[in-house]
């Protein structure tokens, strides 16, 4: 324990903490000390300072404080192991050997030798149908050396490669996550797929995932490593070691859901990205990557998966106070194929990003009608999932602005009020239905003298499908009874419809002025929800920056105005 502390100190002595902090931040320097942006949270103005004859950092912003170690090993995202290796190598300190946990490295030593076997497998010329398929991939070879990639062959060669120059148990070849037992022997539990080495923040291999060649039908397309002591699949991410220089230069880290997508991404030149393995997105992960940057791009499949692991994500960033975009591969499935076909389009996406709470408005109300009910219940309700957990008033602020500007929907939070309130405060908002004008028409008409459909009543202003059907058919009839009407429709949903209308009217008859009232309010309310559509939809173009959508909603719109001003006249004659 005195000789680590001795050479502890001795690291400390021969490194200066300007040098070391200088290499990650711009250090001025201010009287005796030096000062610059804290690489630990977010300013504009220094509040971070290094002082040389403290050989330490103090951070006035944020607190971050320490040695050249607790810098090193936070600014790298490594254990303190690592860190004293680090530094002990700048320094030309010869680290004395330390009684290292047997179990883990033993572990960690089996998968490196399989990294090893596997990238030499792959350039042999016995695999050169496995090689072929990596480039026809589009995986080049710059990416095959950077990310280790390699080769699962068939039989024991593995296992003969591994126990070649130290012997390992049949207990510690199965925990390496890379062996199986089958019928009382050891076999790889990796054969005819290509296996990609899963590396952990400071870059030892500690799993691996792999796909099987398109020949190969036995077991899952992907096959991941399973848990073992070293490798815990909510903790780690693919590409954390390869991408982390990147995500801290950038600040910026992009979230995505593939293996091939992190590769295809670093290929054109966009490193700071990573992937979950084969899980859905833990708070784990979040929160490791959230020690390089604060700031994360969704950027998930176009799929309804895809929607629902973006949701998720944002709710975990939103608990951890990090700020979040989103973008979308639409039309493309995933990034490997937005790459492979429109690699610029793939960096416009990243500089457009939306925040990540307007961009999954956007998604989620597109399709709907929220001059409905059911609808507008619908998105109350999932905006107020959405926010519930925000505790900062700016961005609670900001999200209400958001769904008024894309929605039109007025979210009703007073200063003060907790977002805990806010179901509450919609639902008392939405359970007050105002009657169907449709449904009243229908009964007005069914209790006419005589039951016509004026010649000036259009039907295309009607929406109920049923109610539509009922009033085509009148249209069609020179005469028409209540009763004609359900024998006709006896097998119909309409005939429902039309009895309901019948026992909820309370008046003995009704008049031709009563019906054209109704009409004339029914013909607003349509003109009314076309507005609202129309505005949703130019608001959601806009956000997303789609000019040529915006423009031509907004002829579309210009269009329904003049019918709406032209009704009006009409009307009035």
């Amino acid at each position: 324990m005195d000789s680590n502390r001795d050479q502890i100190e001795e690291i400390k002595s021969r490194l200066d903490v300007v040098d070391v902090v200088g290499r990650y931040v711009q250090l001025k320097q201010a009287g005796k000390n030096f000062s610059g942006l804290c690489p630990f949270h977010s300013e504009k103005t220094p509040s971070f300072i290094v002082s040389p004859e403290l050989q330490r950092y103090k951070c006035f912003g944020c607190g971050a404080s320490g040695d050249i170690f607790n810098f090193v090993q936070n600014i790298e995202n490594i254990d303190f192991p690592e860190t004293l290796e680090k530094l002990a190598k700048e320094a030309g300190v010869q680290l004395k050997k330390r009684s290292e946990n047997s179990r883990y490295t033993r572990l960690e030593e089996i998968n490196k030798k399989a990294a090893i076997f596997f990238y030499k497998a792959l350039k042999s010329p016995t695999n050169s149908s496995a090689l072929k398929y990596v480039k026809e991939r589009g995986i080049t070879e710059e990416s095959i050396k950077a990310f280790g990639i390699g080769f699962a062959p068939r039989g024991t060669e593995l296992l003969n490669y591994i126990q070649s120059d130290r012997k390992y148990s049949k207990e510690e070849l199965i925990n390496s996550g890379i062996f199986v037992e089958k019928e009382g022997k050891i076999r790889g539990k990796f054969f005819m797929r290509i296996m990609f080495p899963i590396r952990s923040s400071s870059g030892k291999v500690i799993a691996f995932t792999a796909r099987a060649l398109p020949e190969n039908d036995f077991g899952p397309k992907y096959l991941n490593s399973p848990e073992t002591p070293i490798y815990h699949k909510k903790e780690n991410l693919y590409g954390q070691y390869e991408s982390r220089q990147e995500i801290r230069k950038n600040n910026l880290v992009i979230l995505c859901e593939g293996t091939t997508d992190v590769i295809s991404a670093h290929q054109i030149g966009v490193k700071n990205i990573v992937a979950p393995l084969g899980t859905a997105i833990t708070k784990e992960q979040i929160e490791k990557i959230s020690k390089l940057t604060k700031d994360i791009l969704f950027l998930f499949d176009s799929d309804s998966a895809g929607q629902q692991a973006l949701e998720r994500g944002f709710l975990i960033a939103q608990e951890l106070g990090l700020s979040t975009f989103a973008a979308t591969t639409a039309p493309y499935k995933d990034i490997d194929d937005l790459i492979a076909k429109e690699p610029k389009k793939f960096k416009t996406l990243i500089r457009k990003r939306l925040d990540t709470f307007t961009y999954l408005l956007t998604e989620f109300v597109k399709n709907k009608d929220l001059s409905k009910l059911d609808d507008y219940k619908k998105t109350v309700i999932w905006i107020q999932k959405m926010i519930k957990n925000e505790k900062s008033p700016t961005i609670l602020n900001f999200y209400v602005e958001s769904v008024y500007k894309i929605s039109k929907i007025k979210l009703d939070i007073q200063k003060g009020t907790s977002t805990k309130n806010f179901a509450q405060i919609s639902k008392n908002r939405v359970t007050k239905p105002s009657p169907s004008r449709e449904l009243v028409y229908l009964q007005y008409l069914l209790y006419l003298s005589d039951i016509q459909v004026p010649k000036n009543h259009d039907i295309k202003y009607f929406e109920n499908p049923d109610i539509v059907k009922a009033l085509e058919y009148i249209k069609k009839k020179k005469s028409v009874t209540r009763d004609t009407l359900i024998k006709h429709f006896e097998d119909s949903t309409v005939k429902k419809l039309i009895e309901n209308s019948i026992f909820s009217f309370a008046e003995n008859e009704s008049t031709a002025k009563e019906l054209e009232d109704v009409y004339r309010n029914l013909v607003k309310d349509y003109f009314t929800r076309k507005e609202i559509d129309f505005n949703v939809k130019i608001s959601i173009a806009e956000a997303k920056g789609d000019l040529k959508e915006s423009e031509r909603l907004f002829k579309e719109y210009q269009k329904l105005s003049k019918e709406k001003t032209k009704h009006e006249q009409n009307s009035r004659l």
